[in-house]
C-alpha cells in the first residue's frame, strides 16, 4: 500500500517537473470578458455590426518605413458580416499590430506582431461580444542598410 502511493507520488511529481521542463511558449493569448447588450431590434444591433467593420477597416496602416529602417503597419483579417440566420448575424474580426526595428548586431529586422479578435454576434436584438488579445514570436528578415 505504502509502495503504491509512493510510485503515485513519484509519477505525480516526475510529471511536474517534465511539465517544468517545457520550453516557455514565445507567444500570448489573453481572453477578452464576454459581455452582451441589448439593442432596440435586431436590425439596430446589424448595424452596430456594420459600425464597427467601418470602424475596423478605419483602423488599417500600410507598411510605412521610417528614416531608421523601422517599420509599422496595421492591417485586419476578416470575412465581413455573415447573415446566419434570419435573425442571427456575425462579425469575426482580427487586427494586426506588427512593428519592425533594425536589428544591427544581427544584420536582420525583428518585427513584433500582436492582435485583437473579436467576435460579434448578434442573435434577435441581443449583441454579443466575445475574443482575446495577444502576441507572437517575433519574425526576422534581412536588413539592407540604405547607402548614405
Amino acid at each position: 500500500m505504502a509502495g503504491m502511493r509512493f510510485r503515485s507520488l513519484a509519477k505525480a511529481f516526475g510529471l511536474v517537473i517534465f511539465l517544468a521542463s517545457q520550453p516557455a511558449d514565445a507567444s500570448g493569448r489573453l481572453p477578452v470578458p464576454p459581455s452582451s447588450q441589448t439593442l432596440a431590434s435586431h436590425r439596430a444591433c446589424v448595424e452596430e455590426l456594420e459600425r464597427q467593420y467601418a470602424e475596423e477597416q478605419q483602423r488599417v496602416v500600410k507598411k510605412t518605413l521610417d528614416a531608421d529602417g523601422s517599420d509599422h503597419e496595421t492591417s485586419l483579417e476578416t470575412a465581413g458580416i455573415e447573415r446566419t440566420g434570419t435573425d442571427t448575424a456575425r462579425y469575426q474580426a482580427t487586427v494586426w499590430h506588427h512593428h519592425g526595428r533594425v536589428r544591427t548586431d544581427l544584420g536582420q529586422i525583428e518585427t513584433s506582431h500582436s492582435f485583437e479578435t473579436r467576435l460579434r454576434e448578434c442573435k434577435g436584438a441581443t449583441l454579443h461580444i466575445s475574443g482575446e488579445m495577444g502576441y507572437t514570436l517575433s519574425t526576422f528578415e534581412p536588413w539592407k542598410k540604405s547607402a548614405p
